[in-house]
């Protein structure tokens, strides 16, 4: 039975009781109100009666002569003597002890002696009175029709009837009412659960629903003794497709995305947007269907060229994959451990990675040391070390660069590459460079007020190059510190600057209008373009370690180091040789022209109050023997 014709049941239902009710109570009311009428007429006809007796007369002798005469269909007398508690002769209506019991007790009491009883079929109303000065009372009866009911009904029958049709067409239009509301909540209610739980661009479940069901498909795995399968799927082009072609493009490939995967699993599994650019597959799992297959099935989806807008695309895509039982026990724990999988496989650029206990500690260890790294931050409980870079030309110590060092409270000394990387991928890179840049900047400014005037160099990374407030917080660091811009050189890698030649090229143009160098760091490794290296603000080189490291004993890497400084020089550019660890790489450096050595050869990174403790015997030794090295004379000790 629908929910309308359930409402309008029972309004008509209420409406009718309502009726009925109304009926019983206006009948009551009526008889009682009628009944009241009555027993007052019959008081005043026993009052019109006392007002004839004549005082100078027996009394007795004149009720029963008066009585008579004035009985009529609607009143009958009974001359009551109270101290006989007896009927006396003279009414023309006796009830014997019907009337007689009800009247004395009353009078016994000092009530109102008026009231009603039925005999038979037949019901009387009466009315009685004492009658002054005497033991006598005159009861006045009155017998009530029988058709009283019909007379009533007869009487109120019509607008009875009126107001019962009125009351049915009421209830059934607000039942109709009520059942269009219900039913519009009920649709709501049922569009907000939809999309509180489903992605509105791709209809699938969302990622609060995707936990409910990889729970509910748990148990009924464990009750049937299966296995289950839950994989995450990572569209690696998505951000690259949104960014080159518009958000609708990309939001035309998540459908194409949603359309192969509902073919390949063709209703065996179960799909879902977990978010972003991610997709989530829950599949049961049996030996003959095993995770291997399952992967090449899910990773063919991606074979094929997505056509959007014209543009024929093709879309790589990372998966990982965790199983039930084996991986986890709850829902919560096995997307987790899918997480880990997908984010292994990213990390190792691979297409997949099933989960392997093994990457969860090292996501553990990952995840405290990003906790441990953003306090070490705050609380600046980060160290910077300084290595010096030599000048050849002048035979001192012209620059140093800062470098960020990490003691960890209970590891140790973390190295660079670890922790920088972290910050990096977290959204912590940011922040270290605003230290390093601050902690720079002022050691530079301390050793200008000792009469030490070095050039300091800072990393930035590819992240860096997208701050758009790089350049103003520079500047005031520089202004708070009165430090010449030249002081600072910045060092940034070509591949950092070929991750989008065009924004790192106004970024530069930017940070070199403020004055301070910038250094290609790493020069060699990367892939520039020398007609593009050409059009970049930059005032030095600096070639990686690799090439300087084996070049006395390989010709190739020689080779390499001397065209690079050739091709510095030819472009107005200096040079900054990294990895120098002996005295043969030093020479060759100096006679290929080379500006700056760096290496262990000349110092390893130190805390800055050792750096400054060495510097001071440095200088005087240049004004003794300014034609030695100092520096390569103190390096064993640095």
């Amino acid at each position: 039975m629908s929910l309308r014709l359930k409402l309008i049941l029972s309004f008509i239902t209420i409406s009718l009781m309502v009726v009925s009710i109304f009926s019983v109570v206006a009948y009551i009311s009526a008889r009682e109100y009628t009944q009241h009428v009555e027993q007052v007429r019959l008081h005043k006809s026993n009052e019109h009666l006392f007002e004839m007796l004549d005082k100078s007369q027996p009394l007795l002798a004149q009720l029963q002569n008066i009585v008579p005469h004035h009985e009529n269909r609607d009143n009958v007398f009974s001359i009551i003597d109270a101290s006989q508690k007896k009927i006396l002769p003279g009414g023309g209506f006796n009830l014997g002890t019907y009337l007689l019991t009800e009247v004395l007790a009353q009078s016994k009491n000092n009530e109102i002696q008026q009231g009603s009883f039925t005999i038979g079929e037949q019901e009387y109303l009466w009315s009685a009175d004492q009658v002054p000065d005497s033991q006598y009372i005159i009861a006045n009866t009155y017998l009530r029709d029988s058709s009283d009911i019909s007379a009533f009904f007869n009487y109120v029958g019509s607008p009875l009837s009126t107001t019962l049709l009125i009351s049915i067409w009421i209830s059934v239009w607000a039942a109709l009412l009520l059942a269009r509301l219900f039913r519009q909540i009920s649709e709501k209610n049922t569009q907000l659960e939809y999309q509180a739980s489903h992605d509105l661009l791709t209809k699938l479940p969302n990622r609060a629903s995707i936990g409910r069901s990889v729970q509910q498909a748990m148990e009924s795995a464990k009750a049937n003794h299966e296995g289950l399968l839950f994989c995450l799927i990572d569209i690696d082009a998505l951000k690259e497709i949104n960014d080159s072609l518009g958000h609708t493009s990309g939001d035309i490939l998540l459908n194409q995305v949603t359309q192969r995967l509902k073919r390949t699993l063709r209703g065996s599994g179960h799909i879902g947007r977990f978010g972003g650019n991610k997709f989530s597959i829950m599949i049961k799992h049996s030996k003959t269907d095993n995770a291997e297959n399952i992967r090449h099935k899910l990773l063919e989806n991606f074979e094929p060229i997505y056509e959007i807008h014209g543009h024929s695309l093709y879309v790589h895509a990372t998966l990982g994959i965790a199983i039930f039982p084996e991986h986890a026990g709850s829902a919560q724990e096995l997307i987790q451990k899918t997480e880990t999988a997908l984010h292994t496989a990213k990390k190792l650029a691979v297409d997949s990675t099933i989960y392997d206990a093994s990457q969860d500690n090292n996501s553990a260890e990952r995840l405290r040391l990003t906790h441990d790294l953003r306090n070490a931050i705050h609380n600046e409980e980060l160290q910077l070390h300084y290595q010096p870079q030599f000048d050849v030309h002048r035979n001192e110590i012209g620059s140093v660069e800062a470098l960020a060092r990490w003691i960890h409270p209970q590891q140790g000394f973390i190295p660079p590459d670890t922790f920088i990387e972290i910050a990096e991928q977290t959204g912590l890179i940011q922040s270290l460079t605003d230290w390093v840049l601050r902690t720079a900047i002022k050691q530079c400014a301390e050793w200008r007020d000792m009469g030490k005037y070095l050039t300091v160099s800072v990393n930035l990374s590819a992240r860096n190059l997208h701050d758009e407030t790089l350049g103003s917080q520079i500047s005031n660091l520089l202004h708070y510190w009165d430090i010449a811009p030249d002081k600072l050189c910045l060092e940034i890698t070509e591949t950092a600057m070929m991750t989008n030649p065009a924004h790192a090229k106004k970024l530069l143009k930017e940070l070199d209008n403020l004055g301070v160098r910038l250094s290609i760091d790493d020069f060699g490794t990367g892939y520039s373009s020398l007609g593009y290296l050409k059009q970049l603000p930059v005032d030095e080189l600096k070639i990686d370690k690799s090439f300087v490291l084996n070049m006395a004993k390989d010709e190739n890497d020689a080779s390499i180091v001397r065209a690079t400084v050739s091709l510095a020089h030819d472009l107005g550019l200096e040079v900054v040789a990294e990895g120098v660890e002996n005295q043969v790489s030093q020479d060759q450096l100096s006679r290929m022209g080379c500006e700056y050595i760096q290496g262990y050869h000349i110092a390893r990174p130190m805390p800055c109050d050792k750096l400054t403790e060495i510097l001071i015997p440095v200088e005087k030794n240049n004004d003794a023997q300014p034609d030695k090295i100092p520096v390569n004379a103190r390096s064993g000790n640095l």
